[in-house]
């Protein structure tokens, strides 16, 4: 790990096919991709190479969070998803704004088979030292483990 990446690994107990829904169908990623009480009220994923990656979340206290849509880089089914908010559909590049929350990033979901469900591994790596402080002060480990418990309790019942 650099100092500039962020990232976990957990035991889910759900096949990676199934995680693997979980990230790239709108339905069911609308159901856990955000902590509750946070609600992700829509969700738009074209999961193959130049394809879009879009949410828009209801944060209570703060209204409605919705960045540019953001591009993935790479989709190679039930084994790794790749994606970014620094490019949108078709690898056009985002504009990325400059306030404290306004930082670029790729995110990495890895899936593996292990023990009867899969080994998830979530990477966040981001432009520069303080980007990543600011992500890891906004609660990156608490905020995408919570989700992460989310995505397997969903896991579970498909």
């Amino acid at each position: 790990m650099t100092d500039t990446t962020l990232t976990f690994t957990r035991h889910i107990k759900a096949s990676p096919a199934t995680v693997w829904r979980c990230w790239t169908e709108p339905d069911l990623l609308r159901q856990w991709f955000a902590p509750k009480p946070v609600e992700t009220t829509e969700a738009e994923i074209d999961p193959r190479p130049g394809g879009i990656f879009r949410t828009v979340m209801v944060v209570p206290e703060h209204g409605t969070m919705a960045g540019d849509p953001g591009c993935i880089l790479v989709a190679e089914p039930a084994t790794r998803l790749v994606w970014t908010n620094c490019l949108g559909p078709d690898f056009v590049p985002n504009v990325i704004g400059t306030g404290p929350m306004d930082f670029g990033f790729s995110a990495e979901i890895l899936m593996e088979p292990e023990n009867g469900g899969c080994r998830y591994t979530a990477t966040v790596r981001h432009a520069t030292k303080e980007h990543t402080e600011a992500h890891a002060a906004m609660g990156f480990h608490d905020g995408w483990g919570t989700a992460t418990t989310q995505l397997e309790t969903l896991a579970r019942t498909l």
